[in-house]
């Protein structure tokens, strides 16, 4: 059977993930000798507002409470930017930030304020989405002393409008989109984009739990029945998920993956094996089984 491969994409949403989930990652990658692709949330933790999804996304608390978000978050994230002042995660952990990088992985933008981006990038004036960019990407050249080549959007959400300014600004490849398909560029407004995008060609643990049967004991047997022989697999996880609550599933399909042989390579790696012979494609957006809010979706080739 030929050999799957799979791109590792570790997404950090909020101060707790980046603070404690982060030093419990990257010892877990260190141990099992793979290397992942970060992606950072570099400005403040407004993840108490998050909590107004409640009224504008239909199955928002059934997914917290069938994933225990009191106990990957904590009480204090649920306060920051509402009764807690909202931490700034780039400036309070840097450190933490720079061990990754300094430990192999590939480090990419993820956001300057997540939770502003996941809620309200759809009302956002181009002029606010491009401020919104710059002041990420100056944030994480002031920890990394360079510019991040590779962007993933929080939550798979993205506008026309966050599209055209990240081509503008020149990024090596994005990672936005839902989909099981190889790297494309994706058409939008009739233009066909010179930036490669990485769709998340897997669901996500906490899309998985309490759903379909899927249980913590079966999670990793699972989601290994997804894998297709001889593709590229991308999975994202997430520090507040597999580095806090769900480590030791975390573990577990690491040492599944050595003992089935699993190769992992970086986002940036497998954007680079494709940016010569990708099509191009549409994209739309659309909710997914598990996930409360509309995501962006790959559609059909286009010529």
């Amino acid at each position: 059977m030929a050999t799957t491969r799979v791109v590792l994409k570790i997404d950090v949403d909020t101060y707790r993930g980046t603070q404690d989930g982060i030093p419990a990652m990257l010892a877990d990658l260190a141990e099992f000798g793979v290397r992942a692709s970060f992606y950072w949330s570099v400005g403040p933790d407004r993840s108490g507002r998050a909590i107004f999804r409640i009224f504008t996304k239909p199955g928002f608390l059934q997914k917290m409470v069938r994933t225990n978000a009191a106990k990957m978050y904590g009480w204090k994230t649920a306060l920051y930017g509402t009764l807690l002042p909202a931490p700034r995660i780039g400036r309070r952990c840097a450190g933490v930030l720079q061990s990754a990088r300094d430990a192999g992985h590939e480090v990419g933008l993820h956001a300057w304020d997540h939770v502003t981006w996941q809620d309200r990038l759809h009302r956002m004036k181009p002029q606010a989405v491009a401020a919104t960019l710059d002041r990420g990407m100056a944030a994480f050249a002031e920890i990394f002393g360079s510019r991040p080549r590779g962007f993933a959007a929080p939550a798979w959400f993205m506008t026309d409008d966050a599209f055209l300014a990240l081509e503008a600004r020149g990024f090596d490849y994005l990672s936005v989109s839902r989909g099981v398909a190889p790297p494309f560029y994706p058409r939008i407004r009739g233009r066909v984009l010179q930036t490669i995008e990485i769709p998340t060609t897997l669901p996500t643990l906490d899309e998985e739990l309490g759903r379909d049967g899927i249980t913590p004991e079966t999670y990793v047997d699972r989601l290994v029945e997804r894998y297709r022989p001889g593709e590229t697999e991308v999975l994202t996880v997430h520090a507040e998920t597999e580095g806090l609550a769900y480590r030791q599933l975390f573990r577990d399909l690491l040492a599944r993956h050595r003992q089935i042989g699993i190769e992992t390579i970086t986002a940036a790696q497998f954007a680079a094996e494709w940016r010569d012979k990708a099509v191009a494609r549409d994209v739309y957006m659309a909710e997914i089984p598990g996930r409360a809010g509309a995501v962006v979706r790959v559609g059909t080739a286009v010529a």
